[in-house]
């Protein structure tokens, strides 16, 4: 699938992606295809969710739900993500499958298949990003705790070597979820424009995409089941791919400020495992 990047009113650039942010409804490019896109919308003056929503012909749920937004109260400039059907957004986690997903928000696996244009086979890995056609949040079992801790395995402080170079300017902030509860697993360093980006440990990359809010980013899975994700980059080292064995320390991408991002800087998060960079405070210098 070839994606539209546009911006100002004007296309951009073509890339091939399987998901994309555009800033613009493309059917009138796509009259023949329908576009399957995420779109980056500004709220404009005096706009509410509601009109947004019937704009979009989308449920205010959705938009709600895509945003992580606790009420409708939204203000002009705001930028929502407009999702192209009722549903909602899934990050994928270890020891899941299109199947299991499905289950969970009440959807048809099959729909997840066809949206997201995955394999027959629905093979996804952990930090896919799914669109879950009509896909409903469950409920939070009465037992929960909003803030009960996900277990974590502790790694030695050698197992890992920092990403990048550069100033942490971000302590903990939020990841993604799991099992509906939010996780602050992530780290921002942030340095020059194309300062090299390694991977912090062996292991095999899994997904080399361009997808906001993360912009480029990349996954690699650890001999352990650990994956480092590493987001917001320029652009990606040469022969980088999905399924590549790459060794501690290997540059796979250079600092950038793609996706949902102020400045450049590495978004560096851990899964599965503490992330050794949570320990240090903003400000503090990181060096190989």
């Amino acid at each position: 699938m070839t994606s539209i990047i546009t911006g100002e009113n004007n296309v951009l650039a073509a890339i091939s992606s399987p998901l994309f942010i555009s800033s613009q409804v493309l059917g009138s490019i796509f009259e023949d295809e329908k576009d399957n896109s995420i779109i980056k919308y500004a709220v404009g003056r005096g706009e509410t969710i509601n009109q947004i929503a019937d704009k979009f012909d989308i449920s205010v749920e959705t938009i709600l739900l895509a945003n992580e937004l606790s009420s409708t109260k939204i203000r002009e400039g705001d930028e929502l993500m407009i999702l192209p059907v009722d549903g909602l957004l899934h990050l994928v986690e270890g020891g899941e499958t299109v199947e299991k997903i499905a289950k969970k928000y009440g959807a048809q696996s099959g729909e997840i298949i066809d949206f997201n244009r995955l394999s027959d086979e629905g093979e996804v890995f952990v930090g896919d990003i799914l669109i879950v056609p009509e896909g409903k949040m469950p409920k939070a079992s009465s037992s929960a705790s909003a803030s009960a801790p996900v277990a974590q395995v502790t790694l030695p402080d050698s197992y890992f070597i920092s990403p990048t170079t550069g100033i942490i300017t971000q302590g903990p902030h939020f990841s993604h979820i799991v099992n509906g509860y939010r996780q602050y697993n992530a780290a921002d360093i942030a340095n020059t424009l194309g300062t090299p980006i390694v991977a912090v440990a062996g292991g095999e990359i899994q997904i080399v995409k361009t997808v906001w809010p993360y912009g480029n980013y990349i996954t690699i899975l650890h001999p352990n089941g650990v994956v480092t994700l590493y987001g917001h980059l320029n652009s990606f080292a040469k022969d980088i791919y999905s399924g590549k064995k790459v060794s501690q320390g290997e540059i796979i991408g250079y600092m950038g400020s793609t996706g949902y991002s102020t400045g450049s800087h590495l978004h560096f998060e851990v899964r599965g495992a503490a992330n050794p960079l949570l320990k240090y405070g903003v400000g503090t210098r990181i060096v190989y």
